[in-house]
């Protein structure tokens, strides 16, 4: 399993694409401490709250950004493999089927998690540099510790609410349909966001939950877990069975 995971960083590594992602996530992050940064100028006497911070890029990343980057990710990786033909090849080695998809699947959570990690450590990083020409308030220990476990908690649920378009990908074999797919999820994620319907939406529940807004709009959390739960069991259940019915 773990080589199977190396040859997807590397094939990743090879043609940039990890690069591209990881750069693309970062947008998040500046584009939030920019936006302090001008309001703090622009208004004399205020500062630059590290709460704040921390819940602008979750609501940017859990909404649009990392969900429509890994799926990106995610589908490259699987429809690669049809596209150049490998599998015929891959298959005719001491490799099942399932412990090729679980690598797949293991690989797309290891993303998640890679680039809430690095959104947390970069709006840090920008909040300690700003610190030193302008006031941030919050920027303690626990603050960050806090945050840190939110992120994770965020990468967790971006785990289990990608399975479907990894099986958009198994099942068309394209590129474009988990593309169009999480356009669409997306653009229904900034009208829901703030609907009492939100909660029982996968993608705008995952981030209500992160961000502790879940209760304001009366979805009861075990109700919004129990959906995300169902949905990430079914995507995995059906690429599992779709893969190992495919001839290669």
């Amino acid at each position: 399993m773990l080589k199977l995971l190396q040859c997807e960083f590397i094939k990743l590594k090879r043609s940039r694409f990890l690069m591209i992602g990881i750069l693309g996530t970062l947008i998040v992050p500046f584009f939030v401490i920019t936006r302090s940064v001008i309001n703090c100028v622009a208004k004399p006497g205020t500062a630059i709250s590290l709460f704040t911070l921390y819940d602008n890029a979750i609501m940017f990343l859990m909404l649009l950004f990392a969900p429509m980057v890994l799926t990106i990710l995610s589908a490259w990786v699987i429809t690669r493999e049809y596209t150049d033909g490998t599998l015929k090849n891959i298959f005719v080695i001491p490799v099942s089927r399932t412990a090729f998809l679980t690598g797949k699947l293991l690989f797309s959570a290891i993303l998640a998690f890679l680039f809430m990690l690095i959104s947390w450590l970069e709006i840090l990083v920008l909040a300690l540099l700003c610190g030193i020409f302008l006031p941030v308030t919050e920027l303690t220990l626990p603050s960050c510790l806090f945050f840190l476990m939110r992120m994770l908690l965020g990468g967790l649920f971006l785990c289990a609410t990608q399975t479907p378009f990894l099986f958009l990908a198994v099942r068309t074999r394209s590129f474009m349909a988990p593309l169009i797919a999480i356009a669409a999820v997306s653009l229904v994620n900034v009208v829901l966001s703030n609907s009492p319907i939100a909660g029982f939406y996968p993608w705008s529940a995952s981030y209500l939950l992160v961000a502790g807004r879940l209760s304001g709009l009366g979805c009861p959390r075990g109700v919004s877990l129990a959906v995300i739960a169902v949905m990430c069991i079914w995507g995995i259940a059906a690429s599992a069975v779709h893969f190992r019915k495919e001839v290669f």
